[in-house]
């Protein structure tokens, strides 16, 4: 009689952080420049490329991203419901984040808002601000910085995630390439000195690129094409596993 050792695999499921967006009814007449944060924000959540636990520490909740501070509270493009109120403007005393009818993100159970107090400034996005370190504003957040920080964190974390997991390095080098393509493109809008106010050619032309980017508009499964490279093509995956592989051991007689 042999004993023989046999290895099966399982798969077990993994709980990701649950983000959901509440209902709410937009109430201003007319575009405001928040609104291309939330719309952002919204895009980066559909993907579902990265992990939410992921996104949420990179992104949603970082003050690499933008960091509101009153005295013990903290903010950052989320900040919780309950001490929303506490954060503001240190030059003005101006809401932070929307006192009335608020942008509210359910996550994991507790409802969090997100920043409204959002600048219109002439300010260029500042492509170094990741290799400095993060302060709190004193002010509404930079919009055009803003939004540019959203997207290159993005990137970098699912580049850094997916290349723990990926099997075939093609679609990690055609995101590698956008992504290099997007950084060299906003150099450039910012070595032309455009005018950078929300409402003008520098805000409106780096609204384009964002749209403009592949990535952020896929879900796992689509094809993303590399215009750059004889049209070679890569299938999108998520940068994470929502199964793990647990190993039983099974004994035959």
């Amino acid at each position: 009689m042999t004993n023989i050792h046999v290895w099966s695999a399982q798969e077990t499921h993994i709980e990701d952080m649950k983000i959901c967006k509440q209902p709410r009814t937009e109430v201003a007449k007319q575009a405001k420049t928040r609104m291309v944060v939330e719309s952002l924000v919204d895009q980066l959540l559909a993907t579902r490329l990265i992990s939410n636990q992921r996104l949420f520490e990179q992104i949603l909740y970082n003050k690499d991203i933008i960091w509101i501070q009153n005295e013990e509270f903290n903010g950052h493009l989320f900040a919780r419901a309950e001490i929303a109120e506490n954060l503001k403007t240190k030059t003005n005393s101006f809401m932070m984040y929307m006192p009335t009818n608020p942008i509210v993100y359910e996550v994991d159970g507790e409802l969090y808002h997100l920043i409204t107090r959002i600048d219109s400034t002439r300010s260029k996005p500042n492509l170094e601000r990741f290799s400095v370190e993060p302060k709190p504003v004193l002010s509404a957040a930079r919009v055009n910085d803003l939004l540019c920080s959203i997207v290159m964190r993005f990137y970098e974390t699912y580049l850094e995630d997916l290349s723990r997991i990926a099997q075939d390095n093609k679609l990690i080098s055609l995101v590698e390439r956008e992504y290099k393509h997007f950084l060299q493109a906003v150099k450039e809008l910012n070595d032309y000195h455009l005018n950078w106010h929300p409402r003008g050619n520098g805000h409106e032309l780096l609204l384009q690129l964002i749209d403009n980017l592949q990535l952020l508009k896929s879900r796992p499964g689509k094809v993303l094409t590399d215009f750059s490279n004889s049209h070679s093509y890569a299938v999108v995956e998520p940068s994470y596993r929502p199964f793990k592989d647990t190993r039983q051991n099974v004994w035959a007689l």
